[in-house]
């Protein structure tokens, strides 16, 4: 009878003994904080953002995304230490295209699941913030997701996973900026993006029929003095007939970015308009043609760019 009951306390005592290495092994294992973090990077390789920001401890995924063709790639462990807290430090690399790139991140234990099985959690969310400068307009474009800045506050940045690269870039219709990218890697980093925009050929092709237009109207007024035209003569003969001007050369446009960062100037220099008509000599009678070429110049300012509806105005 003794016997049995030994035989079954040990049978027990090994059950317990197999179940308790097993706990140790799956905690130094599929529970361990490198385990963890790595899950995390996976999630980042394969385009799972909504674990990623799971694992993040964030309640939903970032607004912008790392584009799945530039995800990082090959995960790996590269070191750990503890700190006096308690805390792990990991740290991390993988390849972005040919560029190999490391992170190093904080972890800290959570609560245990079944008060035995280890969890953790980042003990700084890994994130970072891209902030703009946008000069010439108030968009931005960032891996294909179209932002306002200015409804991003002050400064304008969004929030964005690490680690992860990030494409910003402008272009409409009107005006358009050379792409940036920010390869961000380091947990809590502010990255500066900085957009130029410049305006697009199509803007200046409207831009330039729009100016030819007011030009031909001017030239169809008839007179020595076209009304609120660049162009004008004064003759002291008597007038016979209809003055015939004639736009010899059209100005060359070209548009600067105004000092108020959102309209454009436009200069449009080394035009040359040409008047005809007959006049009659006040002094003697006689009848000749009279002709002059004038040259001109204008200025104006090209608005409304940023709401895709713009407008020229001259001066």
């Amino acid at each position: 009878m003794w016997a049995i009951v030994r035989r079954f306390g040990l049978l027990a005592l090994g059950v317990v003994a197999l179940w308790l290495l097993t706990v140790l092994a799956l905690n130094v294992t599929l529970y361990s904080a490198t385990s963890f973090v790595t899950s995390y990077l996976r999630a980042l390789e394969t385009s799972d953002y909504g674990l990623a920001a799971s694992h993040a401890g964030l309640t939903r995924a970032p607004q912008i995304l790392p584009v799945a063709s530039e995800s990082l790639t090959n995960p790996r462990i590269v070191g750990t230490s503890s700190l006096p807290t308690g805390e792990l430090v990991i740290q991390a690399e993988y390849e972005f295209g040919d560029d190999t790139e490391s992170t190093v991140f904080v972890v800290t234990q959570g609560e245990p699941v079944l008060w035995f099985f280890d969890t953790w959690r980042f003990t700084r969310q890994p994130v970072a913030s891209l902030q703009f400068a946008v000069i010439g307009d108030q968009r931005v474009t960032v891996n294909g997701t179209l932002l306002e800045v200015g409804n991003l506050g002050v400064p304008p940045r969004t929030t964005v996973l690490v680690p992860g690269r990030y494409t910003s870039t402008l272009e409409t219709e009107w005006v358009q900026a050379e792409p940036v990218v920010s390869t961000v890697t380091e947990v809590g980093a502010a990255a500066g993006v900085r957009l130029v925009v410049s305006p697009t050929s199509q803007l200046m092709e409207t831009t330039t029929q729009a100016l030819e237009a007011y030009l031909d109207g001017c030239v169809a007024q008839g007179v020595l003095q076209p009304a609120e035209c660049p162009f004008a003569v004064s003759i002291a003969d008597r007038v016979m007939g209809v003055p015939q001007w004639t736009i010899l050369d059209y100005p060359q446009v070209e548009l600067r970015l105004s000092a108020d960062r959102a309209s454009w100037t436009m200069v449009a220099s080394e035009g040359l308009a040409e008047v005809t008509v007959q006049v009659q000599s006040l002094f003697d009678g006689t009848i000749t043609e009279f002709r002059d070429t004038e040259p001109f110049d204008v200025v104006g300012v090209v608005r409304g760019t940023s709401s895709d509806q713009p407008v020229l105005n001259l001066y």
